[in-house]
């Protein structure tokens, strides 16, 4: 999502970087297929292939953290780099990308035209709402780990924090659809072709007897 922030900038103020086959894949496909790699790649190596030795106890209600957050370096990697940049990155880059709009509408002299760009400014609003809600209990409290506050000090507040982060990827698909109508406009014209088509294959033709045909 960090990145898919980033690349707005990219397609608003600097389209002529992806006008060409092998800039797209330079500045779009390749940025996301490192990204995607580099995730699968390093939470399988911590966490399947660590340098600890993972300890389960199966009567807690919930799985705890893995073992390799008892190493301070690979934990304060993840926390910064992975769990606390996002965060702030995401929020920041939108709200650049707002001002970015404003301030070059104003230096070319030109009416802001807020029917044009209110799609863009509304999709970046909530998109930095959405994610600002979800994650930045997690953040806050990951932050106040790195700080030197033990687990234990939380209590079940942790617990509630950290399932609250996974609703990011529960509603992330149905805030992409609710902004996004040309999707529904696609999606209402396919499944009223599967009615229509249903409808007439239903439909069942009397047979034509001698007596109505001679009429």
């Amino acid at each position: 999502m960090t990145w898919a922030t980033i690349e707005r900038h990219i397609l608003v103020f600097h389209n002529n970087w992806i006008n060409t086959q092998i800039k797209r894949f330079l500045m779009h496909y390749l940025p996301l297929t490192i990204i995607i790699l580099y995730g699968f790649g390093f939470y399988a190596i911590v966490i399947f292939f660590p340098l600890c030795e993972n300890e389960f106890d199966y009567m807690q209600n919930w799985c705890a953290f893995p073992c390799y957050f008892s190493q301070t370096s690979i934990m304060m990697y993840d926390a910064l780099f992975n769990c606390l940049l996002p965060t702030p990155l995401i929020a920041i880059t939108n709200s650049l990308l707002i001002i970015r709009v404003v301030k070059q509408k104003q230096r070319l002299h030109q009416h802001m035209k807020w029917k044009k760009y209110r799609k863009m400014i509304l999709q970046t609003i909530l998109c930095s709402a959405f994610f600002l809600i979800f994650s930045l209990p997690m953040t806050i409290l990951i932050l106040v780990h790195v700080c030197g506050v033990p687990y234990e000090a939380t209590g079940q507040v942790e617990v509630y924090f950290y399932f609250i982060s996974y609703f990011i990827n529960i509603f992330i698909p149905f805030v992409c659809l609710g902004l996004s109508p040309e999707i529904w406009i696609k999606i209402m014209r396919r499944m009223q072709r599967s009615t229509n088509r249903v409808t007439t294959a239903n439909i069942t033709l009397r047979p034509i007897t001698m007596r109505q045909s001679a009429f």
